[in-house]
């Protein structure tokens, strides 16, 4: 039996505080994902977000008939905050947006496409088919812990965007949220959410 808990293996990723910034190194990984457009609060990001926790209990449920038990994936959404190449958290009705849950480096397309097609035939949701295989590695990072709803999220992001300026980095890569709880388990004000963002030095 081999267990593989992603927050044991990488308990950095999943580490942060609202008291300060932190810095981290996030390797590549593999996810399944979906993109849509939209903010946190419109049907399609929940309809999704739902669909991506079903795929995830499916495949866990085939994990665990190969001997592997996999816990400890979260949804993370990674944003696409730019409106003509400037930045714009504030953006909120049109926005590019991919849901990602972690998996185990055994996971592959052959493996997710079956998986896709049970949870098709288990629940008639045809979106099931548009989740995919994705690996992805942002490597240089920053993050902190925002508390409360997300549309106060902005307090959060203006201090690192505050805290890249006085380093001198920049941004090179998107806004990358990791949700800790679920909205419909808990008050607002006590959501918690890691809100990442890659960087690099500033070239002078």
């Amino acid at each position: 039996m081999i267990k593989f808990d992603i927050k044991k293996e990488y308990p950095q990723l999943y580490r942060a505080t609202t008291k300060k910034i932190s810095n981290i190194i996030v390797p590549k990984l593999k996810y399944i994902a979906i993109d849509g457009i939209g903010n946190p609060t419109v049907p399609e990001f929940k309809d999704k977000s739902k669909l991506l926790f079903i795929v995830n209990k499916s495949l866990k449920e085939y994990y665990q008939k190969e001997n592997i038990i996999f816990s400890g994936s979260k949804l993370e959404g990674v944003w696409d905050t730019y409106d003509n190449s400037h930045f714009d958290v504030s953006r909120k009705k049109m926005i590019k947006y991919t849901l990602m849950m972690v998996q185990p480096p055994v996971i592959t397309g052959d493996i997710l496409e079956k998986i896709k097609i049970d949870v098709l035939t288990k629940t008639g949701d045809y979106l099931a088919l548009d989740v995919y295989l994705k690996e992805f590695e942002e490597g240089e990072c920053i993050q902190m812990l925002h508390i409360g709803p997300y549309n106060t999220e902005i307090n959060s992001t203006k201090q690192i965007m505050e805290y890249i300026t006085v380093a001198n980095l920049k941004l090179s890569g998107l806004h990358h949220e990791i949700y800790l709880n679920k909205p419909e388990r808990v008050d607002a004000e006590h959501l918690k959410t890691i809100v990442r963002y890659p960087i690099e030095e500033e070239l002078v």
